[in-house]
């Protein structure tokens, strides 16, 4: 059963995502909204694809006009970032399941107003996209951290390195730039959805920000906008800590071990030593397995893909519906506390933060 969907945005990465949808057939694209509608008409013409050729005369400039003209049940928004908090908004209140590309709120202002709609709409399905977390490699590490049985048993530690040389350089400036706490909100992200998705939401974190000003890849003193550091801090007392940087002064790794993160996660019956796709599990000092798995796709096509599969399952079958949902915003939830922490410079109780977000 293809469900209708409203497609929001009409860029590149966006039209890669809707092409993407086209081809899946999972949901069938009715409609396009853009603020540039004579530009998107274009856009959606040009396409190779003709179900999203046939789309030229169903593009409107809001998500309302749209869906006052077809019975759309979701809404996929790929826009910029400071759009995506009202859009959410939009869509949830014309009552349609939403998807919406990282980050779905830059502040905590706008996520509240976000969950606040949402706690009115229970029946609706709100997920926030994270392509890092569906690769084989990625599905592969959490497995070994849940599985008490063949995996690493309890978590005593770990961490996580992202090393990468990201330029941002446009005319005008993109937000990830601009707004102050964007490092963690749109790109440590990556790294830490995949920490959240396998052992829930820490306790407590202790954050850093990197003062680092770059030129030559758009990079000025805006709080928060090239790298952080952090060590959260399990209900168990179990440690993690988390190192990052967008504005390294080169690139070591390869696109998928640069951006899924170096992983080395210590537990009782085991260790995890993770290089992009390479996933290395030791035991009673020997490597028993050596793995070499599918990381991130080079256009995230594929990791889109699963990502949308799951979306899908989850609104037809409920399969891990709480999960995937919750997973997803308690990343956010965990993001702003690296944010709070590192303006602050104090210990955060994500707890704490969670309660405050939720029961506005």
């Amino acid at each position: 059963m293809q469900i209708p969907a409203i497609h929001v945005g009409c860029g590149g990465f966006s039209m890669q995502r809707l092409s993407l949808l086209s081809r899946e057939k999972l949901f069938k694209p009715v409609a396009c909204v853009d603020i540039n509608v004579s530009k998107a008409k274009k856009t959606v013409d040009s396409s190779e694809i003709e179900l999203i050729k046939n789309l030229k005369e169903n593009v409107y400039s809001s998500i309302t006009e749209a869906k006052k003209n077809h019975d759309a049940k979701v809404c996929f928004i790929f826009v910029s970032s400071k759009e995506h908090s009202k859009l959410i908004i939009e869509s949830l209140k014309l009552g349609m399941h939403t998807y919406c590309v990282k980050s779905i709120a830059c502040n905590q202002k706008e996520f509240e107003e976000i969950i606040k709609i949402h706690k009115s709409k229970p029946d609706l399905l709100l997920l926030q996209g994270y392509n890092n977390q569906w690769n084989e490699a990625a599905q592969k590490m959490r497995d070994l951290i849940q599985n008490k049985k063949d995996g690493i048993g309890k978590m005593l530690g770990g961490e996580c390195i992202c090393w990468g040389r990201q330029n941002l350089k446009n005319n005008p400036p993109v937000e990830d730039v601009t707004i102050e706490g964007m490092f963690f909100y749109s790109l440590a992200c990556h790294q830490l959805s995949q920490l959240v998705a396998a052992k829930g939401l820490p306790e407590y974190v202790t954050s850093y920000v990197h003062k680092r000003v770059d030129e030559d890849l758009d990079y000025s003193d805006v709080f928060g906008t090239t790298g952080g550091q952090c060590i959260f801090e399990y209900s168990d007392g179990t440690p993690f800590s988390y190192t990052g940087t967008r504005a390294a002064h080169g690139n070591i790794f390869d696109f998928a071990s640069r951006w899924s993160g170096q992983w080395i996660i210590h537990g009782e019956k085991g260790d995890i030593r993770r290089q992009g796709g390479r996933i290395s599990l030791y035991k009673n000092g020997s490597m028993v397995s050596d793995l070499y798995l599918k990381d991130l796709d080079q256009n995230l096509i594929e990791d889109e893909r699963i990502q949308f599969n799951e979306f899908y399952l989850a609104i037809t079958k409920g399969k891990n519906r709480d999960w995937l949902q919750q997973s997803s915003l308690d990343t956010w939830v965990l993001m702003e506390a690296c944010n709070q922490s590192a303006r602050k410079n104090k210990k955060i109780s994500i707890k704490l933060l969670k309660e405050k977000l939720f029961d506005n």
